[in-house]
């Protein structure tokens, strides 16, 4: 008996199971549609109160189906996605649609204004958003939605699979839940001794794919391609997924996901995906360098008197300067001095020795969540981030910018590896993806990868994202110490 039908029954019982105890949502695209038509409705029917708004009530509604079919041309109901991709194709929606209402209105001789017709509109996209928002958070929660979580099967050879599965942990994503995996020429017989991956039994070539994932209840396939599988084995393969109706993803092997760089290049009867240069090597760059050097300066005149006022705090609570300053290394090891108010008690740094048995950071960086040096003064600072206003000096001087990677000491820099030191291609910043994603709670290795995830992704989009995500850090105070 070969390890697919000794699988089959428990697979099967396991999967009925698992359908009972599990919500599930079918056809994602055609709820959300529906949720889509609804928001429009309510967002009309919330216009119709408003006074001389709209005149007509019958034939505002002709907007819910324009509205659908906007969102519907972006591809968002049938292309999957994060919620930040579904966010943009209902921007998209927002932005084009109130010109199309607006000769809509004038064919049908209805009177309605410009600014009406784009407050509706991105209403609706708003109401949309949220609506995602929910979806994304009952998939994080285990729910499984068709189309938006899968059930899949790996397929690959012994050497990629379990990069794949790392890779999948890693992620710390609910979307895939693996339930089989085929391995091209592995052996995989019924018994104690059946091969596992990570839990999960292997079953023998990848043309297995379509039988294991019906025994198995899987609605995809992920593909790790490796030379060692021959492209007519492939090809051959997709077409048995696509007349079983079994989703096909391909891995790439990146590490990280560089959005909004990536596409398909398919020249020459050559499928390729084309990995873009970064936006940090264009001229988007230098708009944000320029940003945050006047950013900087309008809110140093601005916070000046709070400055003075916490600077006064600091030199009645302990003896010592107001300010503290440090060598942190910039962009391409350019050393420069960097600005804080001063937290700890003088001669914190010659303490260090004597407390390195009580470190509770990883790699090269030196934390204690209790450091018996900081004032009394200084742990508030900290937990508001008041401390780092001054470094406002340095983003006006152009060593910072106010959103990047973590200013690094000279001790760390030594002792980065090659991989690490990708962060310091560009400044670093006063708050980062580090900052709003837990600060010193974070590991060594969470630290680094998301700071090369910002480096590697770096929008001017997603520096807003994450100033509007500090103020919720500062608030909360989580991992300031």
């Amino acid at each position: 008996m070969t390890l697919l039908a000794a699988r089959a029954t428990a697979v099967t019982t396991t999967g009925r199971r698992e359908t009972r105890d599990s919500v599930t949502v079918h056809r994602t695209g055609l709820v959300l549609a529906c949720a889509d038509a609804v928001a429009a409705a309510v967002v009309v029917l919330v216009a119709i109160l408003v006074p001389d708004a709209i005149s007509r009530t019958g034939p505002a509604f002709l907007f819910v189906p324009l509205w659908v079919a906007a969102v519907s041309a972006t591809g968002d109901y049938r292309l999957a996605g994060h919620l930040a991709a579904r966010g943009r194709r209902l921007a998209v929606a927002a932005l084009v649609l109130p010109t199309a209402t607006l000769l809509t209105a004038e064919a049908i001789g209805y009177p309605v204004s410009a600014g009406v017709a784009t407050s509706v509109c991105v209403a609706s996209a708003g109401l949309g958003g949220l609506t995602r928002g929910a979806v994304a958070v009952a998939a994080r929660r285990g729910v499984h939605l068709s189309g938006v979580t899968h059930r899949v099967v790996l397929a690959g050879t012994a050497d990629t699979l379990p990069a794949l599965v790392e890779r999948l942990r890693q992620s710390g994503t609910r979307r895939f839940a693996v339930v089989g995996a085929c391995v091209a020429g592995a052996a995989g017989e019924a018994g104690d001794d059946q091969p596992m991956l990570d839990g999960v039994p292997v079953v023998s070539g990848i043309a297995a794919c379509v039988p294991t994932a019906r025994v198995s209840g899987a609605d995809a396939v992920i593909l790790a391609p490796d030379p060692a599988i021959p492209a007519a084995d492939l090809q051959r393969l997709c077409w048995c997924l696509e007349d079983a109706g079994v989703a096909i993803f391909v891995w790439t092997g990146l590490l990280s996901s560089p959005a909004g760089r990536i596409r398909l290049d398919v020249g020459e009867r050559l499928p390729l995906l084309h990995l873009g240069a970064p936006r940090r090597l264009g001229p988007s760059h230098l708009v944000k360098h320029v940003l945050d050097r006047a950013a900087a300066t309008v809110a140093l005149l601005l916070l000046a008197p709070v400055l003075l006022a916490l600077a006064t705090a600091v030199r009645l609570d302990s003896p010592g300067p107001a300010f503290f300053r440090q060598t942190r290394i910039g962009r391409g090891d350019a050393p420069f001095t960097m600005w804080k108010l001063r937290t700890m008690s003088c001669g914190a740094s010659d303490a260090v020795a004597g407390l390195l048995d009580l470190n509770e950071a990883g790699g090269p960086l030196f934390k204690i969540h209790q450091d018996p040096r900081i004032t009394r003064v200084g742990r508030w600072l900290r937990r508001t981030s008041l401390d780092e206003l001054p470094q406002l000096i340095n983003v006006a001087l152009g060593h910072m910018s106010l959103v990047g990677p973590r200013p690094a000491l000279p001790s760390e820099v030594a002792a980065y590896l090659p991989d690490v030191r990708h962060r310091l291609v560009v400044r670093p910043g006063m708050t980062g993806l580090w900052q709003v994603s837990g600060r010193s709670d974070l590991s060594w290795e969470d630290a680094v990868r998301l700071d090369q995830q910002y480096v590697d992704n770096w929008s001017l989009l997603l520096d807003a994202r994450i100033l509007l995500r500090t103020a919720g850090a500062v608030f909360s105070g989580r991992g300031a110490y």
